[in-house]
């Protein structure tokens, strides 16, 4: 019997429609850890991550590394099928800000904000982070073209006479969809639920 093939785990992962699972705070999207962490174990079982612990100059075990200008910042490795993926993260407030002295429960939400982006790593979830290294004028002319393009297909929408049609118009802009950030995906989502609710309803009126 011919041996059923394995998809490599960063394709298997890669391949996840998170978009459900993705939780917005202000202008930032966050994918949920316990979600996460259990969907990689459900897919390998034999997974781990390892939070590291640093020492201060007097040897005391800490969750944490503190740079010369007091900035804190945490490690976690996540290893799935023998690779291993570690991130660094600094430690921030509610606005994203790099935290000097930081308290526990900021410390704690860093290393699971790494577990998450160590996990991308391995695939699930990646496009979330997509554009998060880019200068600021380019990501401001990313958030203006995605704008564009949301515009664009909601039109597209309502511009549809019948049932048909917004089916192609989806059909039409799903390659611009696929590209657009999970909170932009949304909106294009709920418009087209909408709009096609609406004509069904006018052809069975």
């Amino acid at each position: 019997m011919p041996q059923k093939k394995v998809e490599p785990v960063f394709q298997t992962l890669a391949n996840v429609d998170v978009s459900e699972q993705v939780e917005q705070k202000g202008r930032f999207d966050y994918l949920s850890w316990p979600w996460a962490w259990s969907y990689v174990k459900s897919k390998y079982p034999n997974a781990t991550f390892e939070k590291h612990i640093f020492r201060d100059n007097q040897d005391n075990p800490l969750p944490f590394m503190r740079d010369t200008k007091g900035h804190t910042y945490v490690a976690v490795t996540v290893t799935i099928d023998e690779v291993a993926h570690t991130e660094i993260h600094y430690v921030m407030d509610n606005k994203n800000h790099s935290v000097v002295h930081p308290d526990g429960s900021q410390v704690n939400k860093a290393l699971q904000r790494c577990l998450v982006k160590a996990i991308a790593f391995h695939g699930l979830g990646l496009n979330i982070y997509a554009g998060e290294d880019l200068p600021v004028m380019d990501v401001e002319e990313a958030i203006k073209a995605n704008k564009s393009n949301v515009d664009t297909i909601k039109e597209a929408f309502k511009s549809a006479k019948d049932v048909n049609a917004i089916d192609e118009a989806w059909k039409t802009h799903s390659s611009t969809y696929v590209r657009l950030p999970e909170k932009d995906k949304k909106d294009v989502i709920n418009a087209f639920k909408t709009e096609k609710v609406r004509l069904q309803q006018k052809a069975a009126a």
